[in-house]
């Protein structure tokens, strides 16, 4: 027999749990729902297949509903759990269901008609598609409304009496449910605190996650939170703790090691915070929000291509994101963050080659752009409009109410760029010949409207009159080549090395500060970034890399934001992508110049960094890309064709499973 899949509604899995994950947020042991409409599955279920078969084939029928029939043609109908036999011949088997609280699905064993991705979903009218599946899901015993995590046993490192309670210390942030075992009251039921650091846990007043625990089916544990440190008051009986740490079981087969033991320990706990916060979708930070916030995702996605290179993350993380049509508002209310989603989409098909994707998420494309271009002024530049929030970074130094601001339009630009390859690929030819022309007259307005040729860079924002200028519009000109190589020499010099321009103090804004400044060759700026940046938090003792850090702080004020003493992020998905993005594509210099990697480069970064030899490993699709420098002589091992080898101007072709050294000195 074929191998089975659960199969429902497209979108439905992702729809399902993205409604759980994004009303699952709590501060101080009570809710807060997003500000973002958040789009429940579809409760009706419709599915077909039509095949033709030279005998007869006995299927059996499956749902997670009771409310679910089969029908082969025009025959009577067969409710769940029926043993069926479709005569040989040419047929079509349809299946309705219905599930209220929760989303349909069906599992149908047999051969030809077994349940997979070849089902198809009839949409009430609309244009039918491909049924939805997970590889997850391949086991009648599976149930998709439950999310399939993995989980081990952790136990505190040590313990300590203080503040009227006992403080439990995992030695890391960590994510899970914590279990009480042994406890000695029957009828027990206690609060604790969890914490990111010490301070937190300890100032329960003030604790973001509090967790209420009482005896459900004998067990005495926690709903998933983040900790690192737990404080239990007394609460009158014994007991021993520990946790179920959950995580998602996918393997890492990016790797990075150096002579300087500062950056490898930044690689490796940049590992670590993505892993941590690669769950259902990619997440922002796993103790306070645990939603899917688009630029969060876009930079966990390129870390992810030179990491784990997890496509099936991507893809839920860019349907949870989108939501249902219509759009009604931008990305999680952002624009930067729908513009974004767009590159996403194309990006995903550069590393991917996933054609099968781009065209399940092309009407998605087309109709958030559709939003967004509904929303932009009389020139076609994007302005502010109610229930937007204008975001970019976390920076206090630039006006982003008081017009169409720079950066957006460069973001928007690029959004279109994307579109039109999309579209290119979809054989949409007036899509492709529609957003080519948008993005070269966004393009001609940046470059008209924005420059300042007496400050020799791009201003912020034209109608005040203010004329400042940030880093951020200069960055994503250089990033997504959006000016002249003049004016980006100019930039470089006017901005990048001018620091009387204020300096990115995000990580997020770092991410794509360090890109533009590889791009530029300049990967001192980026090492010495690295070291002092990252490895700031790593002399605070971070385990893993925060939303936000600012040098001059001391202690427990580091771990303060939005007006809350706890309040920072000490777990952030933007934290931990820059290290491993930019060791990745540019200091092993591996990246694909075709879709799927069928060709690529390898432009190892030569210059003189501190980091002695180093060497490391980039995964694709069709197999692992390992680079080594080391004493002047370069070597790389690649299981896939297609490759050329850059040094100095000079190119070598990588052969497939052939080891290829080359002395540069």
């Amino acid at each position: 027999m074929k191998k089975t899949k659960w199969i429902w509604c497209p979108n439905a899995f992702e729809r399902y749990h993205g409604m759980k994950l994004h009303n699952r947020r709590t501060k101080g042991g009570f809710h807060i729902p997003p500000m973002w409409r958040v789009d429940a599955p579809g409760r009706n279920l419709f599915l077909y297949k039509k095949a033709e078969t030279e005998k007869e084939e006995t299927i059996v029928f499956h749902a997670n509903t009771q409310n679910a029939a089969l029908r082969i043609d025009h025959s009577e109908w067969y409710p769940e759990g029926s043993v069926v036999t479709v005569p040989a011949g040419k047929h079509m088997i349809k299946v309705n269901a219905h599930k209220e609280d929760g989303f349909p699905a069906v599992y149908i064993e047999g051969d030809t008609y077994a349940s997979d991705g070849s089902w198809r979903h009839g949409s009430y009218g609309g244009a039918d598609a491909h049924a939805g599946y997970n590889d997850m899901y391949t086991e009648l015993s599976d149930n998709p409304e439950v999310f399939k995590f993995a989980y081990k046993r952790i136990e505190p490192v040590k313990s300590e009496d203080v503040a009227g309670g006992t403080l439990y210390d995992f030695g890391k942030e960590s994510f899970g449910n914590i279990i009480f075992e042994g406890v000695s009251a029957k009828e027990a039921e206690f609060s604790a605190y969890c914490g990111e650091s010490r301070e937190e846990a300890l100032d329960y007043k003030n604790s973001i996650v509090k967790i209420n625990v009482k005896c459900e089916d004998g067990k005495y544990a926690s709903e998933s939170v983040a900790f690192r440190f737990v404080f239990v008051p007394d609460f009158g009986a014994e007991y021993t703790l520990a946790a179920d740490f959950e995580y998602l079981p996918v393997e890492n087969r990016g790797t990075f090691k150096s002579s300087d033991s500062l950056i490898n320990k930044i690689y490796d706990i940049a590992v670590y915070t993505l892993g941590l916060n690669s769950r259902e979708g990619f997440f922002d930070g796993i103790k306070r929000d645990r939603w899917v916030w688009g630029g969060d995702a876009y930079q966990s996605f390129l870390a992810n291509y030179y990491l784990a290179f997890d496509s099936d993350t991507v893809r839920r993380t860019l349907r949870i994101l989108h939501g249902d049509d219509p759009v009604t508002m931008h990305v999680n209310t952002i624009p930067d963050y729908s513009f974004y989603w767009v590159i996403s989409l194309w990006e995903y098909y550069c590393y991917t080659g996933d054609l099968k994707f781009i065209a399940s998420a092309y009407s998605d494309m087309r109709s958030l752009l559709g939003f967004a271009e509904g929303r932009l002024s009389k020139q076609g530049l994007y302005e502010k409009r109610g229930g937007d929030w204008v975001f970019v970074d976390w920076a206090e130094h630039f006006d982003k109410d008081a017009g169409p601001i720079c950066a957006e339009q460069m973001l928007l630009c690029r959004a279109y760029e994307c579109a039109a390859s999309c579209a290119e690929l979809m054989k949409d030819t007036e899509g492709a010949e529609r957003y080519s022309a948008r993005a070269k007259d966004v393009r001609e307005k940046i470059n008209a409207l924005y420059w300042d040729e007496e400050k020799r860079a791009f201003i912020d924002e034209f109608s005040t009159g203010n004329r400042n200028v940030t880093r951020h519009a200069n960055i994503f000109a250089i990033l997504y080549d959006l000016t002249t190589e003049e004016r980006k020499a100019a930039i470089i010099e006017n901005v990048i090395k001018n620091d009387a321009v204020p300096a990115i103090v995000t990580p997020y804004f770092k991410f794509f500060e360090l890109a533009a400044m590889c791009e530029i060759g300049d990967f001192a700026y980026v090492t010495d970034m690295l070291r002092s940046y990252w490895g700031g938090m790593v002399a605070e003792g971070a385990t893993t890399f925060w939303e936000k850090y600012e040098p001059d702080m001391k202690g427990a004020e580091h771990y303060a934001m939005y007006g809350h003493p706890y309040g920072k992020s000490l777990c952030h998905a933007w934290g931990g992508t820059t290290p491993l993005y930019v060791l990745g594509k540019y200091i092993l210099g591996v990246r694909p110049t075709s879709a799927n990697y069928e060709t690529y480069e390898v432009r190892p970064c030569m210059q003189e960094l501190g980091l002695g030899a180093f060497s490391g490993k980039v995964p694709t699709p069709r197999g692992d890309i390992e680079v080594s420098v080391s004493g002047g002589e370069v070597c790389v091992r690649s299981d896939i064709s297609g490759g050329k080898l850059i040094l100095g101007g000079e190119e070598y072709v990588i052969e497939k499973d052939t080891p290829l050294n080359i002395k540069t000195i």
